[in-house]
């Protein structure tokens, strides 16, 4: 069995500014030992270091990092290997579960060719065998098996799978050549929670059926309480905390910690509702005990599909209505319909009946009137690196939908506005910035600056907050309830996380397998549920309390 060790490990990254040469330093001086057969967590915020630290086991790190210090795999150290032995060792002794499945697996390849890959590279390892074919489709049969996948999903395309499944893929494969150690790197990212606490249950019974040895990635303690062992703490390159899961969470120490063990919400807690920040609003104020006009509503709205295994009914019969200023959490797992209703409420998808009503008036399908309505009822996408323009400015993405729309006004004072209204202030200094120069909730505030920019009267946002650690998190979450005062702002929020729900939400809705099972005000559904479908999302939700003994 193998070990892991770094002995006064640093990462530091060579970067290019305005005054010239600079340099980050990502990891600072780490020391850490992680026994043979353990399971440990590595938490901390976007930009702690974790990541890198992870990396570095395999020799993954950029061309820009300068390592000193060393790591070691079992007797091995990694920084001293020939790029065959290095080659050799991954995959078969050491593999990685990357964060974001629907990022890392091939798109035009199917599930059991990209699960075989490693099989083929690695026969002279693993066993000759494997360079037969009948021998890895046996073997890819029974990777998909253990991660509780139904064998024929290995003829699927990665698009024809849902997130849980993907993450599961990306399971099967890191498991391909038995490897002692896996890393797992935010495996349960922008999952529903249903579908995380499958995936962590695959991961808990594969550690203690095989004897694996699992390093695990999180900004989210409950997260890791419930999978691992021991939980390390990092913050700022440096190590701030490590001990077993159960102290840390109950008698945490460090300040970092106290922060990251108290910054999802708790459902039912009161100090975990934002309250509604007081503004002296520039234009109409929004009172949530106001009745308010009905903005946006879908009446008796059906979406159906046709598909392989024949009509796929998405939507059934929904009835959704959303009022001035209000904001309404669509909860519900993946597959249960929530994001196909909300892109036939921003028609871009056609309903099969039914009918969208805008201020009590029909929706009219028409490409020019389509065109106004957007203006008016704008799109926050879930992954802000996905809806950016990599080789695009700012000031280019932010500007784009008002000359797509002919917005009248200086151009640049409307992006500036726009920047200033999603707290990117001054404006000057993002103006020429690409987003890859961007922090995660920075990227955020530009999908959201550019919905701003159009000055719309109602928001859908789909996961906002799904792939941002805990402090931008509550930043992001504040500014929306800031945009709803100042701004008279509704919005549709989509999520899986009924912690997001219970931070800011006025209602929620809950929906599965199509239909809207149950909806009314937060504290109603969430303290009190219904339905056994909304029952089950909560019992499934982690908390501070779900420790790994």
């Amino acid at each position: 069995m193998l070990g892991l060790s770094f002995t006064d490990y640093s990462v530091n990254y060579r970067t290019q500014t305005e005054d010239g040469p600079g340099n980050i330093t990502a990891v600072d001086g780490v020391t850490l030992d992680i026994a043979p057969g353990s399971t440990v967590g590595l938490a901390g915020e976007s930009g702690c270091g974790k990541s890198t630290l992870a990396m570095s086991v395999l020799r993954l790190l950029p061309g820009n990092a300068k390592i000193t210090g060393t790591v070691k795999l079992g007797e091995d150290e990694i920084g001293a290997m020939s790029w065959g032995k290095l080659r050799a060792v991954r995959w078969t002794e050491a593999s990685i579960v990357f964060q974001g499945a629907m990022h890392s697996l091939n798109p035009v390849r199917k599930v059991a060719d990209q699960i075989a890959e490693p099989l083929l590279i690695h026969a002279k390892e693993v066993g000759s065998k494997y360079r037969e074919e009948p021998a890895r489709k046996a073997r890819v049969k029974e990777l998909l098996e253990l991660v509780d996948l139904p064998a024929v999903k290995g003829a699927s395309y990665p698009h024809e799978l849902s997130g849980g499944q993907k993450q599961r893929v990306m399971i099967a494969m890191a498991l391909a050549c038995d490897p002692e150690l896996i890393i797992a790197d935010e495996p349960t990212t922008a999952l529903d929670v249903v579908v995380q606490a499958q995936v962590l249950n695959v991961l808990k019974d594969l550690v203690a059926s095989r004897n694996l040895s699992l390093v695990m990635i999180s900004h989210d303690l409950s997260v890791l309480a419930a999978t691992c062992e021991r939980i390390v703490v990092m913050q700022h390159g440096k190590i701030v905390e490590d001990g077993p899961s159960a102290q840390v969470m109950k008698d945490p120490q460090h300040p970092h910690t106290k922060a990251l063990a108290s910054a999802f919400p708790l459902i039912g807690d009161p100090a975990s509702r934002q309250q509604l920040p007081t503004y002296t609003a520039p234009r109409e104020a929004i009172d949530p005990a106001t009745e308010r006009a009905t903005v946006l509503e879908a009446r008796d709205l059906s979406v159906n599909f046709g598909g392989r295994e024949g009509l796929v009914r998405a939507v059934r019969n929904v009835n959704l209505s959303c009022k001035q200023g209000e904001i309404v959490a669509l909860v519900g797992q993946s597959g249960s319909g929530k994001t196909t209703l909300a892109r036939t409420m921003l028609g871009l998808q056609k309903p099969s009946s039914g009918e969208i009503l805008f201020r009590g008036q029909p929706l009219d399908q028409h490409r020019k009137a389509l065109k106004a309505y957007r203006k008016s009822v704008q799109f926050v996408l879930q992954d802000p690196s996905a809806a950016l323009n990599p080789k695009h400015s700012v000031y280019e993405a932010v500007a784009e939908g008002p000359r797509l729309h002919g917005l009248p006004g200086d151009e640049r004072e409307i992006v500036a506005e726009a920047l200033r209204k999603a707290e990117l202030s001054p404006p000057e200094r993002f103006l020429t910035a690409i987003p890859q120069e961007l922090s995660g909730g920075q990227r955020q505030r530009v999908v959201i600056a550019g919905a701003l920019a159009l000055d719309p009267e109602f928001l859908v946002a789909d996961e906002p907050v799904a792939s941002l650690d805990a402090s931008v998190r509550a930043e992001i979450l504040a500014l929306l309830l800031r945009l709803r005062c100042e701004l008279g702002l509704g919005a549709l929020v989509i999520t899986h996380d009924l912690g997001l729900a219970w931070n800011i939400a006025d209602r929620v809705v809950v929906m599965y397998q199509g239909e809207i099972v149950e909806e009314g005000a937060v504290e109603d559904v969430l303290l009190n549920p219904q339905h056994d479908y909304t029952r089950k999302l909560l019992s499934v939700v982690p908390t501070n309390n779900t420790v790994q003994r």
